[in-house]
């Protein structure tokens, strides 16, 4: 029984429902599409760790802070009524969701920032945080695991509706990508341990093969080749530091490394490749009858456009500044011979253009509502969302946190660079990347899992400068 509660401690709990996140995801995923629903139980069940640490952690402190964490809470509370308010007032007939919907935004992104800060509670000063970092290799390894089994059994879903890329048992495929790009800026660096590099250039180089030919996205192929690249790149730089000359064998597998991926995708051919390919073909299909060309919106935003054009878009279905904004993105997107599938770009003007047509101040503070666009206009792009749709304070709230954690941490490195590694380097590479990844492909913060991978960087993160001040000291 002692034994047990040697092992039951905060730490090792925070590290086991890292652990889970594989099997959370898997489980809501199988859930959902064998009973049809969108409700999982994991969604009650994966608050409960989290919770049950906060309400530990919250007794543990003194009255100050206790009353500091009660006010921080207080204002997500108040932001997030405040939103929902808003966006339900902001509701019309095409409106991509409900007000339900949205409410699950603002828990998940509040969800967000109580993890953050319960990690880097527990784990700011531990003496073990490579037991955090370890977790992640075994989280990986789950992943990928399950994502070969799923394939070779063929029961893996598609990536893409047209039947295109694999993606195993897990709900989305740029948000599977995110996972274990991000998890390997974690866990690339033990390649350099002998004990602990047959584990991980099994999964480096399992993961590399289903991201670069087998799961189709662009964020999977790329994204792994930055890591790749990375690697070496931080590499070099630790030892010109360190050593003050340059680890050959690094740089020679870094480069093999790409080169291998480059191979393997040339010869062997890319889902990914076969996507940008058919999006492509695709594009043709879509006329401007205005023109006779080649539309620069998508087809149901043209037809959209022609209903307002005429007069007779169905009364309550769009608003007056959501009407004038898909005209003027008609006008845009054809000045600047935009793509008609290149959603997200179309996203991204219109959103701009709706806060700007909009002149509300209340929306700019609050955010004019999420989901309460037309479909194909619901802002992919994470970082300008948080923005336009959550409003500032929402951006403060829910965005700004990482940043700051981000710029402090660069500002230590360069206070202590005699003091950088590789692993600093690349966690503070890989917590930039965060912010590519969420504004180029999206549902990157949303996502439970890939949250927190996220959160475990920028933990890690804090530990090291937390380790240099100790040192100083």
């Amino acid at each position: 029984m002692e034994k047990i509660k040697e092992k039951l401690t905060i730490e090792n709990i925070l590290c086991m429902f890292v652990i889970l996140c594989p099997i959370l995801d898997m489980t809501s995923f199988i859930f959902r599409n064998l009973c049809s629903t969108n409700f999982s139980p994991t969604t009650a069940l994966r608050p409960i760790i989290p919770i049950i640490v906060a309400i530990y952690l919250f007794w543990k402190k003194e009255k100050k802070s206790k009353r500091y964490i009660l006010g921080m809470g207080l204002i997500y509370t108040v932001y997030g009524l405040s939103h929902l308010y808003v966006m339900k007032e902001n509701l019309t007939q095409s409106s991509y969701s409900t007000i339900t919907h949205e409410a699950q935004y603002i828990i998940n992104y509040t969800f967000m920032i109580l993890n953050l800060w319960i990690y880097v509670c527990v784990f700011r000063k531990s003496r073990k945080p490579e037991k955090l970092a370890k977790t992640v290799i075994i989280t990986s390894a789950i992943y990928i695991i399950l994502i070969y089994i799923s394939i070779l059994t063929g029961t893996s879903s598609s990536t893409y509706i047209e039947g295109m890329g694999y993606k195993g048992w897990f709900e989305s495929g740029n948000s599977i990508g995110s996972i274990l790009i991000l998890s390997s800026f974690i866990i690339i660096r033990y390649i350099k341990d002998r004990k602990m590099r047959k584990w991980i250039l099994p999964i480096i180089l399992l993961e590399g093969i289903f991201l670069s030919t087998l799961l189709g996205t662009r964020v999977g192929l790329f994204g792994f080749l930055v890591v790749v690249f990375v690697y070496g790149f931080v590499e070099t730089i630790t030892n010109l530091i360190h050593k003050g000359k340059i680890n050959k064998k690094v740089i020679a597998g870094s480069i093999a490394g790409i080169m291998a991926v480059l191979l393997i995708v040339i010869s062997v051919g890319s889902i990914t490749l076969q996507r940008r390919k058919h999006l492509q073909e695709i594009e043709k299909d879509i006329i401007d009858t205005a023109n006779n060309q080649e539309a620069h919106i998508t087809g149901s935003l043209l037809e959209i456009k022609e209903k307002i054009e005429k007069n007779i878009l169905e009364e309550g279905y769009m608003n007056e500044a959501q009407k004038q904004s898909i005209m003027e993105l008609y006008q845009i997107a054809n000045q600047l011979g935009i793509k008609n599938n290149d959603q997200r770009m179309q996203q991204f003007l219109y959103n701009m253009l709706l806060v700007k047509n909009q002149r509300n101040l209340t929306y700019q503070l609050i955010g004019n509502g999420y989901l309460t666009n037309y479909r194909e206009l619901v802002l992919e792009m994470e970082i300008p969302a948080f923005l336009f749709n959550f409003g500032i304070i929402g951006f403060i709230l829910y965005f700004v946190p990482f940043l700051i954690i981000w710029c402090y941490s660069a500002y230590q490195g360069i206070k202590n660079r005699q003091k950088i590694d590789d692993n600093y380097l690349m966690l503070l590479i890989g917590s930039g990347f965060v912010f590519a990844l969420s504004f180029f492909a999206g549902y990157t913060f949303f996502n439970s899992s890939n949250m927190i991978i996220i959160i475990v960087l920028n933990t890690l993160l804090i530990n090291k400068i937390e380790q240099w001040k100790e040192e100083t000291e």
